[in-house]
């Protein structure tokens, strides 16, 4: 068990233990108290607590290797269960990917209505060089406008603070959705926006179960992310479209919303 400061947990999603190399630094560096859960989604390799201390991270360590490839969704999902079952004390969660920088996990002190915390992050959207730069001394990456970009406020699940009792209501609504989901994700020929869709998830919940439910935004970076498309590699799928991505990613993610709404119908949602 951990002080009750430690409210605050870490899930990481990996696949490719290598770019841990970028993740794990960064957040070994956090000053703020905190629990870190790795769920590994590639049953080819293992991950163990020796790996992660060489890479500089000596806090609260959980770790799940999979047995077979679940995807990204499933993986933070399994995360909030293992935070759950094992730190029932927890109240926050912040999911980071694997090939992506947490600079901070500090906590404000928030009204009970405000579900989130959103804050901004960059991108690193072209030069691998910029990304290695991010990894070792984030402090020097400034946007450019260009290789480096700022998004201002930071609208997904990455890097944003959730309460984790509202993220448990959105796990059951997600697997109450679940068939309709994968259909959706199936028939995309780019990679499934898993972001965006729990976030809007997420949203639609919290708005569901407290009509005064919403996010609070601090006007600051705590995260930089990897825009550089390796969906191809690491998903074998694209990162976006190639035709008219705007309006195919708007279309997608209005069937998302209509799946999610009409899970809120059903019992496994109601248990929230």
């Amino acid at each position: 068990m951990f002080r009750k400061k430690n409210n605050v947990i870490i899930g990481l999603a990996c696949f490719n233990r290598e770019m841990l190399k970028i993740s794990i630094p960064a957040i070994a560096r956090i000053k703020s108290r905190f629990i870190l859960i790795i769920h590994n989604d590639n049953p080819a390799t293992t991950i163990s607590p020796r790996d992660i201390r060489e890479l500089g991270y000596g806090g609260p360590l959980h770790i799940i290797n999979a047995a077979k490839n679940i995807g990204l969704r499933a993986a933070r999902l399994r995360i909030l269960d293992a935070a759950t079952n094992s730190f029932p004390d927890a109240q926050w969660i912040i999911y980071v990917d694997e090939d992506d920088v947490l600079l901070s996990a500090d906590m404000p002190v928030v009204a009970p209505n405000n579900f989130a915390v959103i804050q901004n992050r960059l991108e690193v959207k072209s030069r691998i060089s910029d990304l290695m730069r991010a990894a070792a001394t984030p402090e020097t990456l400034a946007p450019d406008g260009d290789s480096i970009v700022l998004i201002q406020p930071s609208l997904g699940i990455r890097g944003t603070a959730i309460r984790i009792n509202i993220m448990r209501g959105v796990a059951n609504l997600l697997h109450a959705a679940d068939v309709r989901i994968r259909e959706i994700d199936d028939s995309l020929e780019y990679r499934p926006p898993v972001d965006a869709m729990m976030w809007h998830a997420l949203n639609i919940y919290a708005n569901c179960i407290n009509p005064d439910a919403t996010p609070i935004y601090m006007d600051c970076v705590n995260y930089i992310s990897n825009g550089i498309d390796s969906g191809a590699i690491k998903y074998g799928r694209t990162g976006t479209p190639q035709n008219n991505a705007p309006a195919q990613l708007a279309h997608a993610m209005a069937r998302y919303d209509a799946a999610i709404m009409n899970a809120l119908g059903t019992d496994a949602a109601s248990q929230g």
